[in-house]
This record gives structure tokens, C-alpha cells and sequence, in this order.
């Protein structure tokens, strides 16, 4: 199990590919002290890969950026939105503040999240592990989270989506999207460096999304890279689900 899908290699910056085949000089290279916790090993990565994150994320061939536009074109003007996983800023919170929305932005990643207020700096970013947040019920229009929570051990999704849905105002939207491996635990690397995912099935995501009390109005499975990545491409056969979610209008509880 992988992150995302760049885009078409051809298009790729020099400073990418540098950068990448510096990374990948370091495959199998053991460093002492390597962090063992799940979040710590996801943060470890994202500290350590971020001037190739960046590069590889401006070269993105992934449906966030269409999954954005639909939240924004539902949501009223100037909305209140919460970004899970922002990454360096880019392309996602950047395009939030263009379109005039007031953003709370949250990545695990130190390194991102100064990289992500540097590029955003209208945006209030916070660093830390998102299942530590606390915000007022009801405090946003609508919430996104790409390539993120399937980094989470899979035990504490269901606490964190209803956590998402309690922050929430009724009739806001959810845009974000999950792996569909089903394991419990998946230690591999990204570009050199330990990484950790853990996913349940599509199946078991749908039942726990309407457990929590989302209704899911768009739902679909791609390939990463639309099926057209190289051999070599760190998302290569990879797939995800990709989801659109409302709280309904009067609100449930989770059950």
C-alpha cells in the first residue's frame, strides 16, 4: 500500500527526479532509533521526504483537486472548512483560501506544516496528530482529508470520522478518500523511509461511514494514476476509495 499518484513522469520537474533517485539511494539503508509507534512513523517519513513531497504533489494526476471543487461548489461563501493532511499547503489549502474560505489546516508532519504556513499564511495550520484535535460541535461547512487516514491505525477510524461528524454543522460535507486493502497493519516504506497503513475493505468503510451517521452521496473506486502508472511508481496498482459525505440537515448520533 502506497501514498498517491504523481503525474505522468514526462512532466516532472529535474529537481523532482533528483530528488527522487537521491531518496531511493536510500532504500535499504538501516537507521538506528527508527521511531516503532504508527504516528510517529508516518511523521518521521513526512519530515523527512518533504522537499520530494512537494515536488511530487505539485505533479499530482489524483481526483483531490475535482473532490475540492465539488465541496466548494455545495458550500455558501466564504465557508468554514477543516483541512486533515494538508500537506505543504498545496494544492488543496491553496485553492480553499482562493476561493475565500477561512481554513484550519492540520498535517502530523512538523516540516509540512511550516511549509504549509509559509505558502498559506491566511490559513491557521496545526501541527500535531489529528485524532488529538478538539473543536467545537458544529464548528465547520465542510471537512477534507486526502491521503490521510488511512495512516491511522484502522482501530481509531470510526472514533475519528465521528469526531469529523460531530464537528460538523448540519448539512455540512465531507470530501476525502480511504485505501481498500483491508489489513490491519502494513509497515512498508515510502521513498527510502518506514511508512505505516492499515485500511478495512470498501464494504466495511461504507458500514462504518453510516454508522457514524453520514449519508454518502458520491462514492467510487480508482486506480491511482487512472491505471497509467509505471512499474516503479511508488502508487503503482494502488486503488482508493474516493467519498463525498453529508451530516444530514437534523443530525444523529453515532450509533
Amino acid at each position: 500500500m502506497q501514498h498517491h499518484s504523481p503525474a505522468n513522469t514526462s512532466h516532472i520537474s529535474e529537481r523532482y527526479a533528483e530528488q527522487q533517485v537521491d531518496l531511493k539511494r536510500k532504500k535499504h539503508q538501516k537507521t538506528a532509533g527508527m521511531p516503532e509507534a504508527p504516528e510517529d512513523i508516518v511523521e518521521h517519513a513526512y519530515d523527512q521526504i518533504a522537499e520530494w513531497y512537494l515536488e511530487w504533489v505539485l505533479n499530482d494526476n489524483s481526483p483531490r483537486q475535482t473532490y475540492t471543487e465539488k465541496l466548494l461548489d455545495k458550500l455558501p461563501p466564504s465557508p468554514c472548512l477543516l483541512e486533515l493532511g494538508c500537506g505543504p499547503g498545496v494544492p488543496v489549502l491553496n485553492m480553499l483560501l482562493e476561493h475565500g474560505a477561512q481554513v484550519t489546516a492540520n498535517d502530523i508532519s512538523t516540516k509540512q506544516v511550516e511549509m504549509a504556513r509559509a505558502r498559506c499564511p491566511r490559513a491557521k495550520v496545526l501541527a500535531g496528530n489529528m485524532t488529538t484535535l478538539t473543536f467545537e460541535a458544529e464548528s465547520f461547512h465542510g471537512a477534507l482529508s486526502f491521503y490521510t487516514l488511512f495512516h491511522l491505525p484502522r482501530s481509531q477510524l470510526k472514533d475519528m470520522l465521528a469526531k469529523i461528524y460531530r464537528w460538523l454543522k448540519p448539512g455540512g460535507l465531507f470530501v476525502f478518500n480511504l485505501a481498500v486493502f483491508g489489513e490491519e497493519e502494513i509497515n512498508g516504506e515510502m521513498m527510502g523511509y518506514g511508512m505505516f497503513w492499515s485500511s478495512y475493505g470498501v464494504q466495511e468503510n461504507c458500514d462504518i461511514l453510516k454508522q457514524v451517521g453520514f449519508e454518502v452521496l458520491e462514492l467510487e473506486k480508482v486506480k491511482a494514476g487512472n491505471g497509467k502508472l509505471e512499474k516503479d511508481d511508488p502508487d503503482y496498482d494502488s486503488e482508493f476509495l474516493w467519498v463525498m459525505a453529508r451530516k444530514p440537515e437534523a443530525g444523529i448520533e453515532m450509533k
